[in-house]
């Protein structure tokens, strides 16, 4: 009996096989970031191999493991494009989904989300007019502030009173550039502005900030909800 025809066959479908299971593999998932007139809300998880369908005036931004952004306007039918998770975290969408579902801006946040889309692209600015967990992301740190009518003296000090560092904050100035090398991960430290102590619970980014999904999963981990939120909402 020849074989030798059923040994091609099994190649085949080997051969099958291999590519299929290498496509479910890097298929990926996205998180809706912002969703308009459908039903899907910001949070979803989405599967990146099934198709989504948008009424006339519908709007949904995506986000993908690898910090991939789409946006999509209906109508609309279609597959997403895949965003390849390969050599990234799955548990960051799981973060941001949370986040987005439970999040509720509060004032300040809003504030801050005014100077980052007004400001120059990259992480969003630090808002400091207020004390808590602050993560940093950037070099320099970027502090922002609500009210600007005013020239500021700033002295920075660590949480044993020490003096680090004094700053101008020019009057009609939102931002204050301040070099990250004043800071250490997981210090505290306080923000003497005239009258006012800000203190400052500070976390810093492992690695450079190029992926928007695991940076904003890092900062909901962290504690910096306000941050993440105007991070996702600039994209």
């Amino acid at each position: 009996m020849n074989l030798q025809p059923w040994r091609k066959w099994l190649l085949v479908l080997a051969a099958t096989g291999i590519t299929l299971s290498s496509t479910l593999v890097c298929a990926a998932q996205w998180v809706v970031v912002a969703a308009e007139q459908t039903p899907l809300k910001a949070g979803s998880l989405l599967d990146g191999a099934k198709p989504i369908k948008l009424a006339a005036g519908a709007q949904l931004t995506l986000l993908a493991e690898n910090g991939k952004t789409l946006k999509l306007t209906g109508p609309y039918a279609g597959v997403p494009e895949e965003g390849s998770s390969q050599g990234t975290d799955a548990d960051n969408l799981q973060a941001i989904a949370s986040l987005l579902q439970g999040h509720r801006q509060s004032v300040s946040t809003l504030g801050v989300m005014r100077g980052f889309e007004e400001g120059e692209g990259g992480p969003p600015p630090i808002e400091v007019d207020t004390s808590g967990v602050r993560c940093l992301s950037s070099d320099p740190v970027r502090f922002w502030r609500d009210r600007i009518a005013k020239t500021e003296e700033v002295k920075l000090v660590d949480d044993q009173g020490q003096l680090i560092a004094t700053f101008t904050w020019p009057a009609r100035q939102a931002e204050l550039p301040i070099p990250a090398s004043h800071f250490v991960d997981g210090n505290r430290y306080r923000l003497q502005r005239g009258d006012r102590e800000i203190r400052l619970l500070v976390h810093k980014a492992p690695s450079a900030a190029d992926n928007p999904a695991a940076l904003a999963a890092w900062m909901a981990r962290k504690g910096c909800e306000g941050q993440a939120m105007a991070l996702l909402q600039g994209l």
